[in-house]
């Protein structure tokens, strides 16, 4: 494959990375005033998790319309069109003071982020195949400092009685004339010509392979320990230790930081692990790192457990797309829209059984459920198979590698 090093090859890099960007910033921006934004709708943990599930109105849409048309239309369309409805939610979510408002918001940021989801980590994988080095981790540490970014932003925000709403519409403004300029930048592969004539149940059976089910699996695992982190991670540190919004903020703040450290050194562990086993020892972490917040609620403890869950939960996703991308006999964007499959239940469940749960008892102990997260997801690494793509030592098997 000839390597894209020069111009050309630098702007579909740098207008991947702004929209991760972007898609990071806008989701913690609001996630970091969820203390703040709760109190203006006026519900109490129960009800904050089942309005959550509104956007799953949203991804079922996008959802459905994706495995339609993946493999079909052209990835940039769903780029464009999943970005700009991520970044008017912003702005919605933010300013909610009603129920309506909130709902609104959340139905507007399900269909758009899910319909970018898998065209924006499928035009990840092109940029990595033209530039012909691994990439993608570095497009989801890009997502990371948009987590960490708007998490800073929201915390200062906080801090400086700025309400939710006109931080969002600031960065949004932003955002939304950045990534008007560099839209052309994006990759647009054309669709696979074999896939022409063929039956739309056809290509929905060949996604359902043993490695993808699996991949997909892990992926809904990953997406409930995020989902939960980001939407109760703030509001156990005021619940739990009394701390002020800024510095319930500044918790997710730190998990984010510690997911965008493991998105940077990931490539270096992965030279020395194999897939399975840099996944089972990140989701093991997770459990660990959970456990010390949940059994020393104490702030120290538990700014150093979300750390440890930010560590181990950071690679989890960002590796299984890289894999789902490569599956033989399938278009990247196929094998990124069954990620995203199992993505949606995993981030739409979080909120909704934590809060119920929280409801039932505490949400302290509502959150021992992602201690068992993280071992059922180590051992369900345990199955992983793959070859290994660009001889990446990570995705070898040891029978493989002795093999050589």
């Amino acid at each position: 494959m000839t390597r894209d090093t020069g111009r050309d090859g630098l702007r579909p890099r740098i207008a991947v990375c702004l929209v991760f960007a972007a898609l990071g910033l806008t989701n913690s921006a609001w996630s970091s005033r969820i203390p703040d934004i709760r109190a203006n709708v006026g519900v109490d943990n129960a009800a904050w998790g089942t309005l959550g599930t509104a956007s799953a109105v949203g991804d079922l849409v996008a959802i459905l319309a994706t495995m339609i048309l993946v493999g079909r239309v052209r990835t940039r369309s769903f780029t464009r069109i999943g970005a700009a409805l991520m970044l008017i939610s912003g702005p919605l979510l933010a300013g909610a003071a009603a129920v309506v408002q909130l709902v609104a918001g959340l139905v507007t940021w399900g269909f758009g982020a899910t319909l970018l989801a898998p065209a924006i980590n499928a035009q990840g994988v092109d940029v990595e195949e033209a530039c012909g080095r691994r990439v993608v981790p570095l497009f989801h540490a890009c997502f990371s400092v948009g987590v960490l970014v708007g998490g800073v932003y929201g915390a200062v925000s906080a801090g400086a009685g700025i309400s939710p709403g006109v931080q969002l519409a600031a960065s949004t403004a932003l955002f939304g004339f950045l990534l008007l300029v560099t839209a052309t930048w994006l990759p647009n592969p054309a669709p696979q010509a074999e896939d022409a004539g063929v039956p739309l149940r056809q290509r929905l059976g060949r996604r359902w392979a043993p490695q993808l089910r699996l991949l997909a699996l892990l992926a809904f695992v990953g997406s409930f320990i995020e989902g939960t982190v980001g939407q109760w991670s703030a509001i156990y540190a005021t619940d739990a230790t009394g701390v002020g919004a800024a510095v319930a903020a500044g918790i997710y703040t730190g998990f984010t930081v510690a997911v965008l450290a493991a998105r940077l050194a990931s490539d270096t562990v992965l030279k020395h692990l194999t897939m399975r086993t840099f996944l089972q020892c990140s989701l093991l972490l997770v459990a660990v790192g959970v456990a010390t917040a949940v059994v020393f609620p104490v702030s120290a403890t538990v700014v150093v457990g979300f750390a440890l869950a930010g560590l181990g939960v950071g690679c989890v996703v960002p590796s299984v797309i890289r894999l789902a991308a490569r599956q033989p006999g399938l278009a990247a964007d196929e094998g990124t829209s069954m990620v995203t499959l199992g993505q949606w239940p995993g981030f739409l469940l979080a909120s909704p059984v934590i809060g119920l749960l929280a409801g039932a008892t505490s949400l302290r102990v509502a959150l021992v459920l992602l201690i068992l997260c993280g071992v059922v997801g180590a051992l369900l690494a345990r199955n992983l198979r793959y070859p290994a793509p660009h001889g990446d030592r990570a995705a070898e098997e040891p029978h493989e590698k002795a093999a050589k």
